[in-house]
Formats: structure tokens, C-alpha cells, sequence
């Protein structure tokens, strides 16, 4: 089992058809480094013991209703192709963003506002990539491989592949009941924890309650591996079966009962400003399990978790303030609670939220226009990062223009996803951005 220390150690290691928003320039620079009030402080030192939280905001968010533009010929479009759907001027904060106009901050999205004015969140709206797909599937794996010709492997899957040491068994964990592509390695996968006395593999084979007895599923992993000589397909899969055997036996030695030290989204003390009803707790839910494996020591870099409900192609005037609710509930609640937890690096106590950065991301945008009560899948995506260590403000090639949509009525995407991707491999986890992503893209200036 990899001891702690030896694990902190380890932490610095180190088709063509995505082709057109190009490297080396595709990533997009600061374009209001602050984004309104008093401009935040620097962001400190280089983390110690990064652990990366990555968030997928699944089914296509509609962000132009979590960031509207609020002046220029931008909120003119805005209004004039959402009037039945649009965000009321007097429903959100205002954000200055330089160069671009202004655009405010949903309120819905609880507790946003506050991390955004303490200088900790990063928004770059408008990022994507050439020639988007607008099927979930198909763009959540584009978005997944993250790499200038890609192989079938997804992006923080390479990374893995070339810092995870055999040993390694818990330093990417999925919190979610299924393994994406983001995450697939040519050599292995992230494994996935969902609780804390069970993992999806084999658990999804069976159709009891019961989990299988230990020792049986020891014997058949051995036997798989005795018997793989010769062949890659059989040799991989007892290698991957063997490495979940490996991990839930070393997490349940790991793992320790905790209390969240604040109330998330959907706990009944969970304090509800704008009063919205029947929050998900889906997300916190994983937040609340990230956050516990956090307190426990368990030697995880990145965790991948997920809420989703936002395929809003109708009723989006109710179900969106709850969404949006979730989302922002659950990321500031989880930012709160990491204060008080805290963990140790290197023999030095350090507190859990000066290490944890969190990455949302969706696989695509939604249209400009309204269409019966919501919005048709489109393309340009909001993504944005939160945490202690960010440089708060407004990233990436900018808004973008509504009044110069596509020939399908979507928005231009103004960045390359792949920017995002080599700011967090190159300035956050100690990785080599070009040997994972293909190609060299110009990292955003978010973390320094």
C-alpha cells in the first residue's frame, strides 16, 4: 500500500478533426484578471499536495442564463431572443468584464457571488472547440480526450498514465457510477467509489445486494492474471480487474467517519436565500464523499463528480434556479467545509481548501434563441475554477458575440478548451501539457 508520505513525494512527477482553434495561441489570455470591485490579491505560492476536483455539468448548460450580458449589443440580443426565458436585470449581480461589457452573475447560483468577490473564482465563457458535436455523447468524449489527434484515451487518463505508479491504486477516483473517457488512460482507468463500502466494479455485475465474497474475487483476478500470457486484451483486463481489487481493499482500511462541518444542498439547515424548492443532492452529495476521503488521507490527486438535469429544452424558467441552486450551493458549501479540515504534506499541517481546485465544465452550450420554454442544444461553453489559489476574474478569448452567430444560430466559441487543459497539467498538477494534450496550447492566467 502507498504510504502517505511517499505519495506526497510523488505529486510534482511529473483528429485532426479538433484541428482550427489552433495551439500554441488557441488557449486565450486574461481579458479582466479581478472582474469587478477592488482586484483580488495574487495568488499565493505554488500548491503543495494539489488535488484537483473536477465537475461535470452534464446535459448542456444554458450558461448564457448563469453569465447574461448586461450592456452593449451583446444584451440586446440577449433580451430581443429570450423573452420569455431571460434573466430579469434585478435577478443578478453585476460582474465588470473588461472589454467585452458586463455581465451578471445569476443569484440563483448560491453563494457564487461571495467567491467571486473574494477573488476566487475563474470564468472563461465562451470556450469550445472547432467543429462541435451537439450529441451529449459524442461531445462529453471530445471534451474527455482533450488531445490534438485523439487516440481513445481521454486527457487526465495520459496524465495518469504517465505519473501513477503501479502502487498507485486511489490517486484518481470517479465519484460517479460510471468510468468517462476523461478519465480512460491507455494503460489503466480512474477507479470509481461511490460510498464508502462499495465500488462499481463488480457491483455492476450483480443482481444482489450482497457483494461477492472477497477471497472469491481475489482467486478469479489471480487466476485471470496466471492465465493472460500471451494475450494483451485478457492481460489489461485481469490487470484492471486485480486494481480494483487492490483499491477497495486499501480504501477501506483508509476511509474514517466524518460529519460535514457545514450544511449542503438538500440538508434541511441548509440555508436558502432565494427560498428555491426541491434542490438536488446529487452533487453534494459526491462533494460530502470528496470531502470525507479528503479528511481521511485516502491519496487521491483528482476526483470526478457530477450533477446533472440540464438538457433544458423546455420548462427552463423552473427547473434552471434550481440547477443552478445545486450547482453553486454544493461548490460553496464544499469550498467552506475544506476549511476545516486539515491534512498534512510533506509533515506539515495544511488546511484541505489551500489544495483543492475545482474545474466545472459542460459538454456544450445551448442556443441563442428560445424555443418553447427552453433552449435547443448548441455550442460555446462556460467553464470556470474556484479555489484559494486561483486569480479571480475573467479568462480566455472573451464573450461571445450574440449578434454574430454561426450559420445554425450558435454561438462562436473564442477559445480552445485545450488552453483550459494545459493551464491545469502545467501550472497546477506538475504535468507536461504537450505530451498529454498532443500539441502546445497557451495556458490561461488564472493560477499565476
Amino acid at each position: 500500500m502507498t504510504s502517505r508520505r511517499s505519495f506526497i513525494r510523488t505529486l510534482g512527477a511529473g483528429a485532426a478533426a479538433l484541428g482550427g482553434l489552433t495551439a500554441c495561441g488557441g488557449g486565450g489570455g486574461s481579458t479582466s484578471p479581478g472582474g469587478g470591485g477592488n482586484p483580488p490579491p495574487p495568488p499565493p505560492p505554488a500548491v503543495s499536495g494539489p488535488i484537483l476536483v473536477v465537475i461535470q455539468v452534464q446535459g448542456g448548460n444554458d450558461w448564457l442564463n448563469t453569465l447574461p450580458p448586461l450592456t452593449g449589443a451583446n444584451a440586446g440580443a440577449y433580451r430581443s431572443n429570450r423573452p420569455a426565458i431571460g434573466i430579469p436585470e434585478s435577478e443578478l449581480t453585476p460582474l465588470n468584464m473588461a472589454g467585452t461589457g458586463d455581465v451578471g452573475l445569476n443569484k440563483d447560483m448560491l453563494g457564487m457571488d461571495v467567491l467571486h468577490a473574494a477573488g476566487k473564482v475563474a470564468w472563461i465563457p465562451g470556450i469550445g472547440m472547432p467543429n462541435p458535436n451537439l450529441s451529449h455523447f459524442t461531445s462529453t468524449d471530445l471534451w474527455g480526450q482533450g488531445a490534438a489527434v485523439p487516440d481513445g484515451s481521454g486527457w487526465l487518463g495520459r496524465w495518469g498514465d504517465a505519473v501513477f505508479a503501479p502502487s498507485d491504486i486511489l490517486r484518481g477516483i470517479a465519484v460517479t457510477s460510471d468510468i468517462m473517457l476523461m478519465v480512460h488512460g491507455k494503460k489503466r482507468d480512474f477507479v470509481s467509489v461511490v460510498n464508502t463500502s462499495d465500488f462499481v466494479y463488480p457491483a455492476y455485475l450483480r443482481s444482489t445486494a450482497t457483494p461477492p465474497d472477497a477471497n472469491f474475487l481475489k482467486t478469479g483476478f489471480l487466476a485471470s492474471l496466471n492465465g493472460a500470457a500471451g494475450d494483451p486484451a485478457a492481460g489489461l483486463a485481469a490487470s484492471e480487474g486485480k486494481l480494483w481489487y487492490d483499491a477497495q481493499a486499501t480504501f477501506s482500511t483508509l476511509i474514517k467517519a466524518r460529519t460535514p462541518s457545514v450544511a449542503y444542498p438538500g440538508d434541511a439547515s441548509f440555508t436558502n436565500p432565494r427560498n428555491l424548492t426541491r434542490l438536488s443532492s446529487q452533487l453534494s452529495s459526491q462533494l460530502k464523499l470528496v470531502a470525507q476521503m479528503i479528511a481521511s488521507g485516502i491519496p487521491c490527486q483528482v476526483y470526478t463528480v457530477r450533477l446533472g438535469g440540464f438538457d433544458t429544452h423546455s420548462n427552463e424558467a423552473t427547473d434552471y434556479p434550481r440547477l443552478m441552486g445545486a450547482l453553486g450551493g454544493s461548490i460553496k458549501a464544499f469550498h467552506d467545509d475544506l476549511a476545516t479540515i486539515d491534512t498534512t504534506v510533506d509533515g506539515k499541517t495544511v488546511k484541505a481548501q489551500d489544495r483543492v481546485l475545482m474545474m466545472a465544465w459542460s459538454e456544450f452550450g445551448r442556443r441563442i434563441k428560445e424555443n418553447n420554454g427552453g433552449t435547443d442544444h448548441g455550442t460555446s461553453v462556460l467553464c470556470f475554477c474556484a479555489g484559494n489559489m486561483v486569480r479571480g476574474g475573467f479568462y480566455g478569448g472573451g464573450y461571445p458575440d450574440l449578434t454574430k452567430p454561426d450559420a445554425n444560430g450558435n454561438m462562436v466559441s473564442t477559445s480552445d478548451f485545450r488552453g483550459l487543459y494545459a493551464t491545469l497539467l502545467d501550472k497546477f498538477l506538475g504535468g507536461d501539457s504537450k505530451a498529454v494534450l498532443g500539441a502546445t496550447y497557451t495556458p490561461l492566467g488564472f493560477l499565476g
